[in-house]
């Protein structure tokens, strides 16, 4: 059966190509090939002998992104709309900030924890992505986006990144080897909305990523109400999860906190979010919402509402930033995109 080269670490491709009879050492050369410079044909790695190219479209291939909408906002923000081999969408982001370029990918098709104020659930969970697509969503944006080179790398498109444990960890892996595109581990963030038990498998991997966790509410039953995982991992287990992380990384973890006008902005969230967060190594990131969806039923917090909670939790000796949202004019939201032209290809 032919697979998707992309899906093999350096050292499975090695293993790969020796039962094979392929040289080991071709394999460092594709993998310069697929990641330094970005080939999706076999053609193109002109320092592997014609032989063995053909000895390789037998067992591999490597399966491009069709690029459907790319959308770009006026602060240069751009959505890609990637439609997959099995004709499934996804959505990936590049940000562009001063001397950064950060891209925002996504693991799965769908997502199958479906928080009341994202978009990304709302058709449902299909399937998890392999490896191979979440590096040619890279490899796509890398070729598509003119300037500065990738700096940053953010696990926080549609999906879960930690249902699609085994993937993930393989795609940052190949983003970070030596090898392959050569990223530093430091400059890639998971964001999870609270899976607590691959939280802690996390914190053994030896890696020393990013961790954002989706909080959004400091009260169990408001946490529930807009995010279902809670029901699962309950406030109380997942700071447990995240204080196992920062013990064991060394690592200062961010805390998501999306303020939603009228709902989890007064004192009483203030005050539990500060019991919760006092005393870890840890940073209170606060998004105002914007109620981009129509679909979704909650609203942007007002000026005084953001003010307040900022100032209480510096107060409070928290570390806390205040995020603005980017790409604003064009289908922002999570899931927004790939929502509406579904929904077009239906009305036509």
């Amino acid at each position: 059966m032919i697979k998707d080269i992309r899906n093999l670490t350096l050292l499975e491709l090695e293993a790969s190509f020796k039962a094979l009879g392929i040289e080991a050492f071709r394999a460092r050369q594709v993998f310069e090939w697929l990641y330094k410079k970005g080939a999706e044909d076999f053609s193109l790695m002109t320092n592997i002998g014609a032989d063995i190219r053909k000895r390789m479209e037998e067992y591999y291939s490597v399966e491009p992104l069709k690029i459907e909408i790319i959308e770009t906002s006026k602060d240069l923000t751009q959505k890609f709309l990637f439609r997959l081999k099995d004709g499934n969408l996804i959505e990936s982001v590049s940000i562009p900030f001063k001397s950064r370029l950060t891209l925002c990918l996504s693991t799965q098709v769908g997502c199958r924890f479906c928080c009341s104020f994202c978009a990304s659930g709302a058709s449902g969970f299909k399937r998890n992505l392999e490896a191979s697509e979440i590096l040619a969503q890279f490899i796509a944006m890398r070729k598509n986006v003119a300037g500065t080179s990738v700096s940053n790398v953010v696990f926080m498109g549609v999906g879960e990144p930690l249902d699609n444990y085994d993937n993930v960890l393989k795609a940052i892996r190949i983003i970070n080897a030596q090898e392959g595109i050569r990223l530093g581990i430091r400059k890639m963030t998971i964001s999870t909305s609270g899976l607590a038990p691959a939280i802690e498998r996390l914190a053994t991997e030896n890696l020393q990523v990013e961790l954002s966790v989706s909080v959004h509410a400091s009260l169990d039953d408001k946490r529930s109400e807009i995010m279902p995982v809670n029901k699962r991992f309950p406030l109380k287990a997942l700071f447990k999860s995240i204080k196992t992380y920062i013990d064991k990384t060394k690592r200062k973890v961010t805390l998501e906190y999306a303020l939603i006008g009228g709902f989890n902005t007064g004192v009483e969230d203030a005050e539990n979010l500060v019991k919760r967060v006092r005393g870890m190594n840890a940073r209170v990131n606060l998004i105002p919402y914007n109620p981009t969806e129509s679909r979704l039923r909650f609203q942007a917090p007002s000026k005084q509402e953001v003010l307040f909670f900022k100032s209480y939790l510096q107060k409070k000796g928290i570390d806390v930033t205040v995020r603005m949202s980017r790409g604003m004019d064009i289908t922002a939201a999570c899931g927004q995109l790939r929502i509406n032209a579904r929904s077009l290809k239906s009305n036509i």
